[in-house]
C-alpha cells in the first residue's frame, strides 16, 4: 500500500526559503571571488604574472647598476635603494634612518645665580640632521648649532662623533657640519619640484631628545608648496605636512615613498588649537644652499634694487581729509641712499614710476623689485601741490639687510 503523507505547507515554505538562501549565498560567493581575481591586481599594484617564477613585476626592484647622475652635484647618494613598493615604510625607516644623525650643540649662557650676579653656565641642545656625503657632510637647521661652542653627532648606531662647523646660514635657516667617520650612510636627495598634495611621507628624526633616536611619523603632503612669513619678519617656502614634527625633530628628513629626501624638518605650529602643521624646508631649496656652503663655507644672496625710503599710503580717505593725492608719501629718508641723492624729501608723496601710477606702498615695491641695481628710473612726485619727475638711480642692499 502506498502511503500519503499530509502535505506540510508551512515546512515546505521554510525548506524552500533555506534553499533559496543557500542559492543566493553561492551566487554571491562566485561573484565576490570573481571581483577579487579582477580588482585584487589593481589594489595590490600586482599582475598575475608578477609571481610567475622568472618575471620581474612591480614589486621589490631588482638589483642592478644604479643609473649614472648627471646633474653634478656633491650631495646625496646616487645609489638606488630597493624599496619594498609592498609595504615601503618599513623599507624606508631600515634604510633611510641610517642616514639620520642626532646633534648635541653644546654653548654657554649668561644665566643669573642665586645671589643675583651673571655667571656662566653650559647647556646642552639637541636635534636631527642628515648624513649628505660620504665626506662626512651633516645637512641641518641653523638654529640647531646657533651658538655652539662645541657640537657632537650621534651616529645610528649610537656612537657619538665630534662635529665641526663648516658654515650656517640664518636666513635660510640652513647648516653644515662636517665629520671623520668611514662607512657612512648618505641620504638620497629627490626632487621637492615632483612633490604632489596629498603624497605620503615619512618625517625621521628625534624628537625631544637622543633618547628617541630615529623615531619615524608617517604623514601626507598637506601642501607642496606653502609661503610662511615668520615673526623675524623672514619669508620662507616649505613644505606643509602633518606627519608629526616635534622639538627635536629640527634638521631631520621628510622622506617620500621612493625614500628620497625631499625635505628638512625645520617648524612646528604648537598650541592647543594646533594639530598636524608641521613644515619642512624643500630639497630644491636646502641642496644648492648646503653645497655652497661645502664649497666656500658661506652663502651669498644678490643684491636687490635699494630706494632708500621709508613710506606711508595715502588712501583716498586720507587724501580728501588732508588734500593730498593718492600715492605713497615719504616719512623719512635715509642718510646717503639714492633717494636722498636724487633729492627726494620727506612730505614728497610718490605718484608715479617709470610712467606707471603708484597709488599704494605695494605697488610701489613692486616696481623696485622688477628694477635692476644701478638703473636709472624717473620717479614722478608730488610737493607743495606741484607735480615733477626726478631721476633716481637705484643703489643694492643684501637680500636680507
Amino acid at each position: 500500500m502506498r502511503e500519503f503523507y499530509e502535505f506540510d505547507e508551512e515546512r515546505y515554505q521554510r525548506k524552500s526559503r533555506i534553499r533559496n538562501y543557500i542559492l543566493v549565498a553561492i551566487i554571491f560567493t562566485l561573484i565576490g571571488a570573481l571581483a577579487m581575481y579582477t580588482v585584487l591586481p589593481y589594489l595590490t599594484g600586482r599582475s598575475l604574472a608578477d609571481n610567475q617564477p622568472g618575471s620581474q613585476g612591480n614589486g621589490s626592484i631588482a638589483g642592478g647598476q644604479p643609473e649614472a647622475d648627471d646633474s653634478g652635484s656633491i650631495i646625496g647618494s646616487n645609489e638606488d635603494l630597493y624599496i619594498d613598493r609592498d609595504n615601503p615604510v618599513a623599507d624606508i625607516a631600515e634604510k633611510v634612518d641610517k642616514a639620520v644623525v642626532g646633534i648635541t650643540n653644546r654653548r654657554e649662557v649668561l644665566v643669573q645665580d642665586f645671589f643675583f650676579s651673571m655667571v656662566k653656565k653650559n647647556i646642552e641642545g639637541t636635534g636631527s640632521g642628515i648624513i649628505i656625503s660620504k665626506e662626512g657632510h651633516i645637512l641641518t637647521n641653523h638654529h640647531v648649532i646657533d651658538g655652539a661652542k662645541e657640537l657632537f653627532v650621534i651616529l645610528s648606531d649610537g656612537k657619538t662623533v665630534e662635529a665641526e662647523l663648516v658654515g650656517s646660514d640664518p636666513q635660510s635657516d640652513i647648516a653644515v657640519l662636517k665629520i671623520e667617520h668611514d662607512d657612512l650612510t648618505v641620504a638620497k636627495i629627490g626632487d621637492s619640484d615632483k612633490v604632489r598634495k596629498g603624497d605620503f611621507v615619512i618625517a625621521i628624526g628625534n624628537p625631544l631628545g637622543h633618547e628617541l633616536a630615529g623615531t619615524i611619523s608617517f604623514g601626507v603632503v598637506s601642501a607642496a608648496s606653502r609661503e610662511l612669513q615668520l615673526n623675524d619678519g623672514r619669508t620662507m617656502e616649505l613644505i606643509q605636512t602633518d606627519a608629526a614634527i616635534n622639538q627635536g625633530n629640527s634638521g631631520g628628513a621628510l622622506v617620500n615613498m621612493n625614500g628620497e629626501v625631499i625635505g628638512m624638518n625645520t617648524i612646528k605650529f604648537g598650541g592647543e588649537l594646533v594639530e598636524g602643521l608641521g613644515f619642512a624646508i624643500p630639497s630644491n631649496i636646502f641642496k644648492p644652499i648646503a653645497e655652497e656652503i661645502i664649497k666656500t663655507g658661506k652663502v651669498t644672496y644678490p643684491q636687490k634694487p635699494w630706494l632708500g625710503v621709508y613710506i606711508l599710503d595715502v588712501t583716498e580717505a586720507i587724501s580728501r581729509e588732508y588734500g593730498y593725492p593718492v600715492g605713497v608719501l615719504i616719512t623719512d629718508i635715509e642718510k646717503d641712499s639714492p633717494a636722498a641723492e636724487a633729492g627726494l624729501k620727506p612730505g614728497d608723496v610718490i605718484i608715479g614710476y617709470n610712467d606707471q601710477k603708484v597709488e599704494t606702498s605695494q605697488q610701489l615695491k613692486a616696481f623696485i623689485e622688477k628694477s635692476k641695481v644701478g638703473e636709472v628710473v624717473d620717479i614722478k612726485l608730488w610737493r607743495n601741490e606741484n607735480e615733477f619727475v626726478l631721476k633716481v638711480k637705484l643703489g643694492g642692499m643684501d637680500v636680507y639687510e
